[in-house]
C-alpha cells in the first residue's frame, strides 16, 4: 500500500508547486538551492616571477604584469639577490652592480619597491587586502638589474629571483568550474 502512496504524494506535491504562482515558485528556488550543495570558499594563487641569471656582464630590464580584482585577499613578494665575490667587492652609491624592482599599481603609485646591490634576502613582504587598498586593474612589476656573470669556469654569475604571488579567495560550488580558470 505504502509504496502506490509516494508517487501519489510526490505527483501532488509538484502540481501543488506549479499552480501555487510565487509562493510556489519560493519553495521551488529553495528546494534547487538544497540540491546545489554547500559551497566551499578556495584561495587560489596566482604567480608572476623573474628568475635570471648573468653570464656576461650586462643590463636586463624586465616587465611583467599580473591583474588585481575583488577577490584578491593577499598580495606576498620574495626577493634574493645574490652577487657573487660580495665581500670584495663593495656596494657603493653608483655601483656597477645592482637589481632595482618596483609594482606600480593602476593608478602609478608604487605599492614596493627595493634598490639593492649587495646579497640580499628579506623575509617576504606581505600586503593584506584589510590594511592595504587594491585597486582593480593591471599592475606592473619592473625590474632593471645589471650584474656579472661569465661563460669560462662558470664560477662568477649573478643572479635575481622576484616572485609576486596574488593570492585570490572565491566562493566554489560543487557544479560550477573552479575558480583559476
Amino acid at each position: 500500500m505504502r509504496v502506490k502512496i509516494l508517487p501519489i504524494l510526490v505527483t501532488l506535491t509538484f502540481v501543488t508547486v506549479s499552480l501555487s504562482g510565487c509562493l510556489g515558485l519560493i519553495q521551488a528556488r529553495e528546494s534547487l538551492e538544497n540540491l546545489r550543495g554547500e559551497p566551499t570558499d578556495i584561495e587560489y594563487t596566482e604567480k608572476t616571477s623573474v628568475l635570471y641569471t648573468f653570464d656576461n656582464p650586462e643590463n636586463k630590464m624586465f616587465n611583467e604584469s599580473f591583474t588585481v580584482n575583488e577577490k584578491v585577499q593577499r598580495i606576498e613578494i620574495y626577493v634574493k639577490v645574490k652577487f657573487n665575490l660580495d665581500e670584495f667587492i663593495p656596494c657603493f652609491e653608483g655601483s656597477p652592480r645592482y637589481v632595482r624592482a618596483e609594482i606600480i599599481k593602476p593608478s602609478g603609485d608604487p605599492l614596493w619597491s627595493m634598490d639593492v646591490c649587495e646579497d640580499y634576502s628579506p623575509p617576504n613582504f606581505n600586503f593584506n587586502s584589510s590594511s592595504t587598498t587594491f585597486e582593480y586593474g593591471t599592475w606592473d612589476l619592473n625590474i632593471d638589474a645589471q650584474a656579472f656573470g661569465e661563460t669560462v669556469g662558470g664560477l662568477v654569475k649573478d643572479e635575481f629571483i622576484i616572485i609576486v604571488n596574488v593570492y585570490h579567495k572565491c566562493r566554489q560550488y560543487p557544479q560550477d568550474s573552479p575558480c583559476n580558470e
